[in-house]
This record gives C-alpha cells, sequence and structure tokens, in this order.
C-alpha cells in the first residue's frame, strides 16, 4: 500500500491528512452548497473530484469520509444536503476519481460510518453484541455495526441509517402540520426539526426572532432557565428520543450507543439530560422507560473533538469485508 491520504469531506469544511495519525491536518472550504450557493450541483461535484485527486500523492491509498448518502458497496452517492441541496440523481463519486487518477486506490465511507468505527475502537467493550454512532449535527445520521461478527451491513443500495430523512414523530402542538422543510426540500423529516437548521426553524415556528443565532442564544436562554428556550429543545429533542425508542424496541442487541454532532456537543448537558429524561418517559406497556443506569450503560455523549471521522477513515480497512448488504 502506498502513503495513505485520510480526508474528511463536510458541507463547510474538508479535513486531509497523508501520512497516518500525528501527521498534520490541512483544512480547506468545501466545494459545496453551502459554501457556495449560487454555483450548479456539476460544478460542486467536480471541484470535488479536482479537490481530492490534487490531494493524493502519487499511488496513494485514499480513505475517504464523505458526508452524503453513499453506496459503500460502490462508492455512488445517492444524495447530500449540506454539499448538493435536494439533488438527488446518484452520482458515481468513486468512478469520476478512479477515472481522473486511476494510480490511486480510492476507499469511500459515510462520514458517519468513519465515525461508528472510531467510536467502536475506542468505546466497545468485551460483550457488547452491537455498536451504534448517532450524529445530530447540520444533518442526522446513524450508523449500526454488529461488533461480534464485524459487519456493518447495507442495504442493496449501499446504504444504511439515514434516518434524517424519515418522518419525525412529534406530539408538540406547535409542530403539528408545521411543513418544516428539510434541507433535502421534504416537509417534516427527522432533520427538520432536530438537526441544527432544524432548531433554528423549530425556534421560528415558536415566534424566537433568534434567526442562525439560535446556536449562540440557546445554551445561554437554557442555563437562564428561560420557559421559552426548555420548550424548544424539548420539541427539538422529542423526534430523537422517539426513534431510539424505536430503534432499542426492534434490536434489543444494540448494546452501546454513541451521540455526537454539533448540536449534542454544544448543547452538551442539556441535550443529554433532556434526552434522558424523555427516555425515563413510559409510552406504554412495551416501553415502560428507561431507567438511569440503564442508559448510562449504554449511552455515550461524545465531547467535542472525541470522536474523528478522519482517524475512523484510516481505522475502515478490517470493517470493509463486512459491509455486505
Amino acid at each position: 500500500m502506498g502513503t495513505v491520504l485520510a480526508a474528511d469531506i463536510g458541507g463547510t469544511w474538508v479535513r486531509l491528512r497523508t501520512g497516518g495519525v500525528g501527521a498534520p491536518v490541512e483544512r480547506l472550504r468545501s466545494p459545496s452548497r453551502l459554501n457556495h450557493p449560487d454555483r450548479p450541483v456539476a460544478r460542486l461535484r467536480e471541484d470535488m473530484v479536482e479537490l481530492l485527486c490534487r490531494a493524493a500523492p502519487p499511488g496513494a491509498h485514499a480513505a475517504i469520509s464523505f458526508g452524503a448518502a453513499i453506496d459503500h458497496l460502490t462508492g455512488t452517492v445517492h444524495g447530500s444536503a449540506p454539499l448538493w441541496g435536494a439533488e438527488a440523481t446518484p452520482y458515481d463519486m468513486g468512478a469520476a476519481l478512479r477515472g481522473h487518477r486511476p494510480d490511486v486506490t480510492w476507499q469511500l465511507v459515510n462520514d458517519v460510518t468513519a465515525a461508528l468505527v472510531d467510536f467502536a475502537a475506542t468505546h466497545a467493550r468485551p460483550g457488547v453484541r452491537r455498536v451504534g454512532y448517532l450524529t445530530v449535527s447540520s444533518g442526522i445520521a446513524l450508523r449500526l455495526a454488529d461488533v461480534e461478527r464485524m459487519r456493518i451491513p447495507v442495504d442493496e443500495q449501499g446504504l444504511q441509517g439515514e434516518i434524517g430523512h424519515l418522518p419525525a414523530m412529534t406530539t408538540g402542538p406547535e409542530l403539528q402540520g408545521a411543513g418544516l422543510l428539510c434541507e433535502c426540500g421534504a416537509p417534516d423529516h427527522l432533520a427538520s426539526f432536530s438537526s441544527g437548521p432544524g432548531i433554528a426553524r423549530v425556534a421560528g415556528q415558536l415566534g424566537l426572532d433568534t434567526g442562525s443565532a439560535v446556536a449562540d442564544w440557546l445554551p445561554q436562554a437554557l442555563a437562564a432557565d428561560a420557559p421559552l428556550a426548555r420548550r424548544l429543545l424539548e420539541l427539538c429533542v422529542e423526534p430523537v428520543a422517539h426513534m431510539l425508542r424505536t430503534l432499542w424496541c426492534l434490536d434489543p442487541h444494540l448494546d452501546l450507543l454513541g451521540l455526537g454532532g454539533g448540536v449534542v456537543e454544544g448543547l452538551g448537558a442539556h441535550y443529554s439530560d433532556e434526552l434522558r429524561r424523555q427516555l425515563g418517559l413510559a409510552t406504554s406497556y412495551a416501553d415502560r422507560g428507561r431507567d438511569p443506569a440503564w442508559l448510562a450503560d449504554r449511552l455515550v455523549f461524545c465531547a467535542p473533538g472525541a470522536i474523528d471521522a478522519l482517524r475512523g477513515a484510516e481505522r475502515v480497512d478490517r470493517w470493509l469485508p463486512g459491509i455486505v448488504p
């Protein structure tokens, strides 16, 4: 194997590292819809391919953590709201990279898959059967792995866990029929309410005039115990709590779940306390509520920088044979 180029591609930044853990990390602005809203998607895709091809040394092995719904079997990207907005035409990113730089071995995984690998490597204790990692940030996604069999199962499209684009479950009367749009263009998705941009949308629905500054306002308002801030957090956490209840109902062998991303990390104890509170509530005989000790054994709220998709991309090789439909 040649020199290893690791890359972590997000909607705002691209991080690059050549030479493995300990080498310096270069950070560049991502050629994305977020950074360049007026550029056509075709141009953004070309710019991304050119950026990665320029960064790869001759004969390199390129391990790419990509912030998109990606077919882990082929490298085809199905969509990425932060990178390409509502564009959902599949794009064979792997083929484009190989066509431009056939001397490089290109390995593409979703950024949440890379984060899961890093989380499992650092947190999975003996006896853990299945492990997951949930990111709540500018988007929302989940990835699960079978630790005993070293498998990350995917469907026939090479996908798993794109839960941010499922319909949200919410009981809040303020949000019934709200039609809040997700970044993908569809209304009332989980990401419509619970992602970073989703929290700003829900704040507007509550009449809070914070705009994009909600990320700065909310922690201070929660620390001051402001009622509207508490209600905003409750509404935005509820769809995530519903999703976790469903997850544990369907997969009782999910023994460990990491939570990270800008929303979880930025709100810290405010977020973790509210999620634990909601998960402790009984909703039916099938969900009598989870006690604090049960949750403490299974949930890990990751501190900023604790989980690194760039490092996960470098570690993902040992899981690749287990990424199967």
